[in-house]
């Protein structure tokens, strides 16, 4: 019995999602087992289910007291070895923690106390049956919420930890360098700072930083923009907002809406034109890419070159990448044109994009797509 995370089960017909999978092994022993971190799809609150014996032997439990309970008797203890983790975890691979275990005389309650270094944490359930725990395939949009709500709760927990370090540094700075009296400490200073303790600066708040992005309601569990400037503009901005730290950047170019895509670590964003003369922003989690080589071949990857200037501080800015103007509307027959926008259009890299104003419906918009 393997589960994967972020796949759905069924325990006793309630509905849950892995979050976290950790796979222990006695330390003293050849005893092996996993146990899976759930949530639900209202709640990031975990509930554990313990897997051992190949699946002869399975508890669902959730966080208690550390007291043992009365009529609970010791049934064993020793020393659990982290072998493997996936997902939302703050468990690590060789992590060792001390166990004891508790049953109720008939063997159908559990309680559990483990102890990693120093740090006492417990948890109660019962013995279920295998036959009661069934996969199942929870839809993309709920899966996604999931992970969303569990990256967001870990973020907090990292926020509060990292407060004191950004206390830290700032006094440091200011002390020594004097950069809070001279105003040197720039945005990018800051986002160097958030990724130095693993808190790199997302999309999502690039977009709610910038006044002309305008967060629309969610479709299918995916965050929706639209921004009253050009799609081009607008990859461009985010990739400047994220100082050019980004996984891939590219334009697909045999997609008829020619969308710009931008891919971070945990985010990925899909910019289109939208028929009413905005620009249209989708923002999921980001997936493996598992595109053949073939069509990657086929991207535009001008976008890419550009977030390599952003981020090696290269000069020439948006001067560094070609614009040029798609063709028009009523004339889906025509080649695109070859006109490349003027170096004024492309190089106003330091003001923040000018929101612009659609025409009417008798004049198509001329929109901008980074060339290839």
């Amino acid at each position: 019995m393997e589960f994967r995370c972020w796949m759905g089960v069924t325990i006793e017909g309630k509905s849950y999602i892995i979050a976290e999978k950790i796979r222990y092994k006695e330390k003293t022993s050849d005893d092996v087992w996993t146990e899976y971190g759930l949530v639900t799809r209202e709640s990031n609150d975990r509930k554990w289910l313990t897997v051992a014996d190949g699946g002869l032997s399975c508890s669902l439990s959730a966080p208690a007291g550390k007291k043992i309970p009365q009529g609970y008797r010791l049934r064993d203890k020793g020393t659990e070895v982290v072998t493997a983790v996936w997902g939302d975890t703050d468990a690590a691979v060789g992590d060792e923690a001390a166990y004891e275990q508790y049953e109720t005389a008939d063997g159908k309650f559990t309680f559990f106390i483990e102890n990693w270094s120093g740090k006492k944490s417990a948890s109660m359930g019962r013995k279920i049956a295998a036959a009661d725990i069934a996969p199942e395939a929870p839809p993309p949009a709920e899966r996604l919420r999931a992970v969303a709500r569990a990256k967001r709760a870990r973020m907090l927990s990292g926020i509060r930890v990292g407060m004191i370090a950004v206390l830290i540094y700032v006094g440091v700075t200011s002390i020594f360098f004097g950069t809070l009296g001279d105003g040197d400490f720039s945005a990018r200073d800051w986002h160097d700072f958030r990724s130095i303790i693993n808190l790199p600066y997302a999309m999502h708040e690039r977009l709610s930083d910038a006044p002309y992005y305008t967060e629309q309601r969610e479709e299918d569990g995916a965050r929706v923009y639209t921004a009253q400037i050009d799609p081009a503009t607008a990859a461009l901005d985010l990739v400047e907002g994220m100082d050019g730290r980004v996984e891939d950047a590219y334009e697909e170019i045999g997609d008829a809406a020619h969308p710009l895509i931008i891919r971070t670590q945990t985010e990925t964003a899909r910019i289109t034109s939208a028929a009413d003369g905005t620009t249209h922003i989708i923002l999921t989690e980001t997936t493996p890419d598992l595109t053949p080589a073939a069509e990657k071949l086929e991207r535009g990857y001008v976008l890419m070159r550009y977030a390599e200037l952003v981020r090696t501080g290269d000069q020439r800015g948006r001067a560094g990448v070609v614009l040029q103007e798609s063709p028009r509307a009523d004339t889906p027959s025509a080649a695109p044109a070859d006109r490349p926008a003027s170096a004024t259009e492309a190089a106003n890299h330091t003001a923040a994009p000018a929101p612009t104003t659609p025409t009417g419906e008798e004049t198509p918009r001329q929109m901008r797509h980074l060339a290839h």
